[in-house]
């Protein structure tokens, strides 16, 4: 538990499928307040029962809870084959009103040492080339540009460039 500027507390733990709904409207919520998502709002139709099936089979789920309202997320899911099983997928998820918290410097720190301890090598994320808050982060942690996909989204008749970036936790 930490003490951050404006806030009593703020907790960083394990998802529980008791979260599952706080979850979906965190997630609900987020998607209307920034466009960096690849699915509109609307399209936004996971329930709390599969948010609960998604946090069972997730590798790594946490969530980021001031004075127990959760506010950011986390997730990171293993490549599921023996293959890839030293690759993960990230993705974070923090409501504006708490950005500029530090909240996503603390969930990376724990992503970071999760994957560590598990014996992943690699994580990575896509991210929308005009992300720069996510892309500051992001490269604060070590993470480069893999390669970039041009005009892969289309919101309102506008294209987006989304960039791959990964982090190498152990150098081969």
């Amino acid at each position: 538990m930490m003490k951050i500027k404006n806030y009593n507390e703020l907790i960083i733990r394990k998802a529980t499928v008791e979260d599952s709904n706080e979850i979906v409207m965190l997630v609900k919520q987020v998607m209307g307040e920034v466009s960096f998502f690849p699915k509109d709002p609307d399209e936004f139709d996971l329930t709390a029962e599969d948010e609960a099936e998604y946090i069972k089979n997730t590798s790594l789920f946490l969530v980021a809870e001031i004075n127990e309202k959760i506010v950011g997320s986390t997730t990171l899911q293993r490549g599921r084959t023996k293959r890839t099983s030293h690759v993960a997928d990230f993705g974070i998820t923090i409501l504006r009103e708490y950005s500029g918290l530090k909240i996503g410097t603390l969930l990376m720190e724990e992503v970071i040492k999760w994957c560590k301890e598990n014996q992943v090598e690699k994580i990575e994320l896509e991210v929308f080339e005009e992300n720069t808050p996510a892309i500051a982060l992001y490269k604060k942690f070590g993470f480069v540009e893999e390669g970039r996909k041009n005009k892969n989204i289309k919101i309102e008749g506008e294209y987006k460039n989304t960039l791959l970036l990964a982090r190498f936790l152990k150098e081969n």
